[in-house]
């Protein structure tokens, strides 16, 4: 088979220094990233320029940012790079358990997966590495390979798969209620106390309006971003908080809290597990079934 000498490659071993500054959106943080000096960043970024013919980042204080020829080579060289990972993952020798990286809410860590994680590893000879983060998987640079969020489950070049339905039943402290009798109170009551809430309203707004109860946001609201924060704020008395079955009785167990009887209400969001659109290796989609099984079971 006779091969053309006319096809000429990047300096590749070069290639890693340019992403990272583009990630990171600086020289210095790249070389932090990447355990090198900033000289060493700024020497890979100029010779790859030198070898392409045009600038790849326009410098401004501190920071830099990609020109828009830089942006096209950066945006095709991920690709190849992604392509290039993805078609050698067959291939590679396995050796010791596979790992498997699965972003997630803390509040999913502590309330559901992290009891499953001895379970996962020795039925499937795999080791789970867990992604404690606030933030959406990113699928792209072959950093995550499952993500468990709660949403419409619509994220652009994703596929999701429902593991829970979620409904949601209002949570108080005892010390809220002042000796009154639970059963009592109607949902314009609880509209009037303080309400806690996790990123933002949707799930009182919900459950109030399905009650024929408008929601207004009053002072004495809370927010927080991490759902297991939202229980510990409404243990401490701060406001009522809203469960999602089929967390309720695990989050009743573990903190001192009343679940007030009202008929559970269907969010208008659920906990997906979410995949990357492209075709993943044999043992991330056996994890991937494992966990929806495993959903199964507790509803």
């Amino acid at each position: 088979m006779a091969h053309s000498n006319d096809l000429t490659l990047p300096p590749l071993a070069l290639l890693p220094a340019v992403l990272a500054a583009a990630r990171s959106g600086s020289f210095s943080a790249a070389a932090t990233e990447m355990n090198v000096t900033h000289s060493v960043i700024s020497r890979h970024v100029s010779q790859v320029e030198q070898w392409l013919g045009y600038d790849l980042f326009e410098r401004y204080g501190r920071g830099v940012r990609p020109t828009p020829d830089g942006q096209r080579f950066l945006r095709d060289t991920q690709c190849a790079i992604d392509l290039l990972s993805q078609g050698a993952q067959p291939w590679r020798q396995r050796r010791g358990p596979d790992v498997i990286k699965v972003s997630l809410l803390p509040s999913y860590a502590r309330i559901w997966l992290l009891a499953l994680v001895p379970e996962i590893e020795r039925d499937l000879d795999v080791r789970l590495e867990l992604e404690i983060s606030e933030r959406l998987a990113d699928f792209t640079d072959g950093q995550t390979d499952l993500a468990i969020r709660c949403g419409k489950g619509q994220w652009q070049g994703t596929r999701s798969t429902v593991l829970f339905s979620d409904q949601l039943i209002p949570l108080i402290a005892p010390s809220m209620l002042d000796g009154r009798d639970p059963s009592g109170l109607d949902a314009a009551q609880i509209a009037t106390m303080p309400l806690l809430h996790d990123s933002d309203a949707t799930g009182w707004r919900h459950w109030l309006d399905a009650h024929g109860v408008k929601f207004r946001q009053k002072p004495s609201d809370r927010r927080f971003e991490d759902y297991s924060v939202v229980l510990s704020a409404a243990e401490a008395g701060l406001g009522v908080a809203l469960t999602r079955l089929p967390f309720a009785r695990a989050t009743i167990a573990k903190h001192d809290l009343v679940a007030l009887p009202f008929a559970p209400v269907q969010s208008p969001l659920a906990t997906h597990l979410v995949q990357p659109s492209y075709e993943q290796r044999p043992a991330v989609r056996d994890v991937a079934d494992w966990l929806v099984k495993a959903a199964s079971a507790c509803k």
